[in-house]
């Protein structure tokens, strides 16, 4: 057991693992790219924290930031190549839920939305 501490995994877990940075990056591969986006995909999400979790993501070189126009101020937030890697962890989180979901009924668990899901990653098969 103890030999995977201070594994990739580790790493890993800590890059993604906050409150809100899946949801975040989910909304990227999504086409959301605008501060408000985030926000209206988000409801219980506030302006600060999204603030916060955008930096942090920035710093962690999984987004970056583009300025589109300063005049009036229109910033874009897009997946780094880094980001994008993380298509096959969510798609293998989104087979997880949909094979191991417990109300069989919820919208979110089913085929369509599954390969929907794959589409949106970018999984090739």
């Amino acid at each position: 057991m103890g030999q995977l501490k201070r594994s990739p995994i580790d790493k890993a877990i800590k890059l993604i693992s906050k409150k809100w940075t899946l949801n975040i990056i989910r909304d990227m591969f999504c086409g959301s790219t605008h501060f408000n986006d985030f926000l209206k995909n988000n409801p219980k999400l506030s302006s600060k924290v999204l603030s916060e979790k955008l930096r942090q993501l920035e710093q962690d070189e999984l987004v970056e930031k583009i300025i589109v126009s300063k005049t009036p101020l229109t910033i874009e937030y897009h997946l780094t190549s880094k980001g994008r890697n993380l298509n096959k962890l969510l798609y293998e989180i989104s087979g997880f839920a949909y094979k191991e979901c417990v109300d069989e009924s919820a919208t979110e668990c089913t085929e369509h939305s599954y390969e929907l899901t794959k589409e949106i990653l970018g999984i090739e098969n």
